[in-house]
């Protein structure tokens, strides 16, 4: 690692830039304890991790994730504070493996034609790998909307081949934001199994 460009690019940001990293590790710290105004603190966070990575790093699917992430951002807060019947809270649940093998195999397909295109006209560095990362990570945002225990080992995997592509692209910040946030979603799998689970002695699909 240049450390000479990690001080360069930490000593870089600005106030807003430092905004988005701040807010986007407190929207996953709060997503691990189930709280609603998780959402508002990712709104945040997406709109200036999308300016990056379009700018500096040409990720150009993730780019237009994150913009995705503000519309969806809004979707998640209503679902969360809406709950369930009642008042109470919404419960997480375990969706069946076939549905997860399903999506895979369509995001697969789906992101060769994508990243043909990101790759010809829109000059993307990481073209398959990038669109299928973007494919995965709307679904598991959808996921996490629900409150499915697995959006944490979508978000895991993700967030690791992440730190890689930015690390390729000398993007070192960035490389370490997502590894705190591959930590954090290790921790939050294992918090939602422990706290509604009993570490999966029980499953309640849907």
């Amino acid at each position: 690692m240049n450390i000479s460009l990690l001080y360069e690019q930490l000593s870089g940001q600005d106030v807003l830039e430092w905004i988005g990293l701040l807010t986007g590790v407190i929207y996953v710290i709060l997503a691990t304890y189930e709280k609603p105004s998780c959402w508002i603190f990712g709104i945040i966070s997406s709109g200036c991790i999308a300016w990056k990575s379009f700018t500096d790093y040409r990720l150009i699917a993730d780019a237009g994730l994150q913009t995705f992430y503000i519309v969806i951002g809004v979707i998640g807060l209503w679902q969360w504070i809406k709950g369930q019947p009642g008042g109470l809270k919404k419960p997480v649940i375990i969706s069946p493996w076939k549905q997860h093998l399903l999506v895979i195999v369509v995001c697969a397909l789906l992101s060769w034609p994508l990243s043909w295109a990101l790759i010809h006209y829109a000059d993307a560095r990481y073209g398959y790998i990038d669109t299928l990362l973007t494919l995965l990570s709307v679904w598991a945002t959808i996921l996490l909307i629900r409150k499915d225990l697995h959006n944490w080992v979508y978000w895991i995997l993700i967030d690791a081949v992440y730190v890689f592509l930015y690390w390729r692209s000398e993007g070192y910040l960035f490389a370490l934001l997502f590894l705190i946030y591959a930590v954090i979603s290790v921790w939050g799998w294992r918090k939602w199994s422990r706290e509604n689970f009993g570490l999966l002695g029980v499953e309640r699909q849907q």
